[in-house]
């Protein structure tokens, strides 16, 4: 009935058929023929005669808020069911393989990307993200047909925050290839996402916006250049010597996420092991001028990594907050920024316990949704956790004689 253009059927038996359908979809035998029979098109027509009139009830409150309209609670279910359907049917590895990035489908997903109705875009960004699963794929999505573009277009909007959540998803996925970092990571890109640091917006936002920037980073020094940039051109400015990445530290320092923190943190690792890569291809003068620009203009750079390794319950985030710090102690400027967080009482008594194996009394279990299961390490077996824990020692005992060498300081003397 749904399926037949039947536009005489009421939206509540509408959204009875489409749970029903959405049950017999958990089985792979009615996804198949789902797929093969390509009902994806008349699904994907529902959504698209549903969406406008959804907008209209969403867009009047007034009605809304007086009750005078109960259809809008049955569309907006509606909407939500047949889109969580699509985007489930659009995981699995058959429907990748029947609609290529070359097909007709994808050609309709791509033009809902600039419709102004967000629930078409909030389904075009989940289903072709679940295309995008592959280095090939991403690269096409990017350079032929310029999907991040429309996609930025979407987060600069910033008025619906499902489907910038969707977006944000989906650019990430694209970034994924070192090929397309450079041509994602423009200026304008970072210009987009830093506005989601600066404003009161949805914590999960915040928090994909903070991972997508880790990723268009990951091995990419032209992207943390991007971050690096002064917010203002005008050496007069005041902006001038406040950066991007100065934004998302004031976000690490506003926020209560704890997954949005150790997403900063992560960040922070990032960059300086990027710029600890990068410098073996570029001048030595090129190198430190990155390098004393990110401790010049961030004296608070460490605070975040100085939280990962003051937690117990993520011992990959504790070990890469470790390692970052070794790495900043490297240098002058960088062990001036280390130095100052271990002057709290917390992280100094994190510090002496990573080098002596005894457990500190400040150290405290994260707290919120921070990583999944598979990458907190809380799976590892006691081999394994105790080479992470060789390991963090061998980091702080490499942060304790940089520290030594760069600023001689009378609480580090008798760990030597």
């Amino acid at each position: 009935m749904l399926l037949q253009r039947d536009n005489d059927l009421a939206t509540d038996d509408m959204l009875m058929i489409v749970h029903t359908a959405s049950a017999f979809l958990k089985h792979d035998r009615f996804q198949q023929h789902f797929i093969g029979h390509d009902l994806t098109y008349k699904l994907l027509d529902v959504v698209s005669r549903l969406s406008p009139a959804s907008e209209t009830l969403a867009s009047q409150p007034d009605l809304l808020s007086i009750g005078q309209d109960p259809d809008e609670d049955i569309l907006s279910s509606l909407l939500k069911a047949a889109t969580e359907i699509l985007t489930d049917i659009s995981a699995i590895s058959t429907f990748a393989q029947k609609y290529t990035i070359d097909s007709a489908l994808v050609d309709s997903l791509n033009q809902w990307l600039v419709s102004q109705q967000q629930q078409k875009q909030i389904c075009s960004c989940l289903m072709l993200g679940n295309l995008a699963q592959s280095d090939p794929v991403c690269r096409e999505m990017v350079n032929r047909l310029g999907l991040h573009d429309r996609l930025l277009d979407i987060l600069e909007d910033q008025r619906h925050p499902q489907a910038s959540y969707a977006a944000l998803g989906f650019l990430r996925n694209l970034a994924l290839p070192a090929e397309n970092k450079p041509t994602i990571g423009t200026q304008r890109t970072v210009e987009i996402i830093a506005r989601f640091w600066s404003h009161d917006v949805n914590q999960q936002i915040q928090h994909a916006s903070v991972a997508l920037i880790r990723q268009l980073l990951n091995n990419c020094i032209g992207n943390v250049r991007w971050l690096l940039e002064s917010l203002s051109p005008d050496p007069e400015s005041p902006a001038h010597e406040k950066t991007y990445m100065s934004l998302l530290l004031l976000l690490f320092g506003r926020t209560d996420d704890a997954a949005t923190k150790f997403e900063t943190g992560r960040t922070v690792a990032t960059i300086c092991r990027c710029i600890s890569t990068s410098a073996q291809g570029l001048p030595p003068e090129s190198t430190e001028a990155i390098w004393h620009r990110l401790y010049g203009l961030h004296h608070d750079i460490a605070r975040p990594l100085a939280m990962m390794i003051s937690q117990s319950r993520f011992p990959v985030l504790r070990s890469e907050g470790w390692f970052a710090l070794a790495l900043m102690a490297r240098s002058e400027e960088g062990s001036a920024a280390v130095s100052e967080v271990f002057q709290q009482l917390e992280a100094f008594g994190v510090l002496v316990s990573t080098i002596t194996g005894q457990s500190p009394t400040s150290e405290r279990p994260a707290t919120g949704n921070t990583m999944s299961s598979e990458s907190n390490g809380s799976d590892r077996s006691p081999e394994q956790a105790q080479k992470m824990k060789d390991k963090d020692r061998e980091n702080a005992l490499v942060l304790v004689n940089e520290l030594l060498r760069h600023t001689v300081s009378s609480e580090f003397l008798f760990l030597e």
